[in-house]
This record gives C-alpha cells, structure tokens and sequence, in this order.
C-alpha cells in the first residue's frame, strides 16, 4: 500500500492532496492542509503545481477512476482558487457510466458553484439539473437528488421550477415535485401546496403528503383552517388520517378541539374516532387528557 504515496500542493494555499497506490491502482485521495509528516512508506514528493493543473488532474481522477477515490479526488479540486470546474462537474454529472456516488457529488458542487466565472454559467448548469430530473432514462436515485438540488438553491431560483415540475406528465416528476415543495419553507412553495391539496387529480398519496407539509413547522393558524375545512371533501382515509394526526400534533386549542369533537362524534365511523382518541393520547395538553378520561368514563 506504500508504494506510491503521492502529494500535490494547490496553488491556493499550504493544501496538499496524498494519492495511496497499490501498485498501479489508486486506492485513495487525501487532503490535508499544512505540512506533512513523512516516513520511510512515503512516496515521492511531486511539489507544489499550479491551481489550474492540480484541478485539471483532479478532475480527471474523479471522472475517471473506480471506486471512492473518484469522490475523493472531487473535494481539493473544489478548494483551488483561479480554476473553472463546472465544465468538468457538468460532463460528470451526466455521465450515466459513472457510479451514482461520484454523479451525486457533482450535482451538488456543479449547483453550487454554477454562478463561477467563465464556467458553464447558471442558466445551462440549471437546464441540466432539469434534463436529469425530467430524464426517464435515469435512476430515481439520480433523479431525485437533481430535484433535490434544485429545492436547495441558496436564493430560492429553484422553486418556479419545482412547481412548474408539479405539473408534469410524468407523475413521478410530479409527485416528488409536490413532496418537496409541501415541505418548504419558501412563500411561494406555501401558497402552491395550499391551492394544490384541494385539487381532485392529485397523483396517488401525493395529497397525504401535502397535509402533512401544510401542518409541518411553518404551518399558520390559516393553514389548520384548512384542513379543518378540507377534512369532509376527503375520500380516502389515509387523507383523513394525515388531517387527524397533523391537527392532533399541532396543538393549540382549536386544533385540540378539532379531533376530540371527532372522536366523540356517533356520526364518525367506530375506526375513525379511534385513530382520533390514538392521536390525541399522544398529547400533554391536561385538557385533552382531562377529555379522554371523561370519554372513557362514560363508556364505563
């Protein structure tokens, strides 16, 4: 394994990257930053180079070699200063013979250094991450990281797109589009999932999802509302469940009020108000456990 302990220095700073060999195979990419301690088992010091020909060789380990190495080598080529990588991260990124770790690494440095100068510029580093998740030729897991990067877009340029995916033909696209953008944070994103969970067409569990966004961390008075409000339009009751639960977690009186009317209702099916009584048991409100025990005291 020492045969061949290698160092380059980018040209950024006292960074050094340690290629280990066994024999001819590279089997691992190392970065450290400083000087290196060197023994007997280390190879030959190849000296400080510039930026540009440390990410170039960089690159071309991790677009071409096998196993984690390739990721590793991805890492320092990120760190140099002067040197355009995006072309590079985009021709990998793409590259369907390459293994889905490596492909996944370069989706996610391509998406944040998109705005580099002199690269491929924003808008063709988004296009592809668009032909990816669109690309039915591709792994779900490739394609959902594309969206999911897409998602992440630091300045939030990624949610038109996000919802202009909700509407896709493909309904995998559409389906993993709705997900994501339930769980936003994004006003924009907000306001779709509102419209969108009350309509009809919706693919399959995708309004489950929905509801459960809406109730989520950045959920408002107005948002319970609407689920209150939706619940009697509901068909399945795996909908109906995701209300009863969202509602029943949420807290706060109205929302506690809600699923005990629910499960005390003689017109809700014997099911139904146990899954609400299910939910509610899970509750610290004194209230809500002060009403179950009366619920149960007059079953008695």
């Amino acid at each position: 394994m020492s045969d061949g302990q290698r160092s380059i220095e980018c040209a950024r700073g006292p960074v050094r990257v340690v290629l280990t060999r066994a024999g001819r195979e590279l089997v691992k990419v190392e970065t450290f930053a400083g000087p290196l301690v060197r023994d007997a088992e280390s190879g030959p010091d190849l000296g400080t180079v510039s930026a540009k020909e440390a990410v170039d060789y960089l690159l071309s380990l991790a677009a071409s070699a096998e196993g984690r190495p390739a990721r590793e080598a991805l890492s320092p080529a990120m760190l140099a200063d002067s040197a355009t990588v995006t072309t590079a991260l985009l021709a990998i990124a793409r590259d369907q013979g390459r293994p889905r770790d490596i492909r996944r690494s370069a989706i996610t440095w391509l998406a944040r250094r998109r705005s580099e100068q002199g690269g491929v510029g924003a808008a063709a580093a988004a296009r592809a991450l668009n032909d990816i998740v669109r690309n039915r030729d591709e792994g779900e897991n490739i394609r959902q990281h594309a969206l999911t990067t897409v998602a992440g877009f630091n300045r939030g340029e990624g949610i038109p797109t996000l919802i202009g995916f909700a509407s896709d033909a493909d309904l995998w696209v559409a389906k993993q589009s709705m997900q994501t953008l339930s769980r936003s944070g994004d006003p924009r994103a907000r306001q779709f999932a509102r419209t969108a969970v009350r309509r009809n067409d919706l693919p399959e569990e995708v309004r489950t999802e929905l509801i459960r966004g809406l109730g989520g961390d950045y959920a408002t008075g107005a948002d319970y509302k609407l689920l209150r409000d939706l619940y009697p339009t509901l068909n399945l009751d795996r909908d109906r469940d995701a209300v009863i639960n969202t509602l029943a977690n949420a807290g706060g009186s109205e929302n506690s009020t809600w699923p005990l009317a629910l499960a005390s209702s003689p017109t809700e099916p014997v099911a139904r108000r146990r899954r609400a009584i299910t939910a509610l048991a899970r509750s610290d409100d004194l209230r809500v456990k002060d009403a179950l025990k009366g619920m149960l005291d007059k079953r008695e």
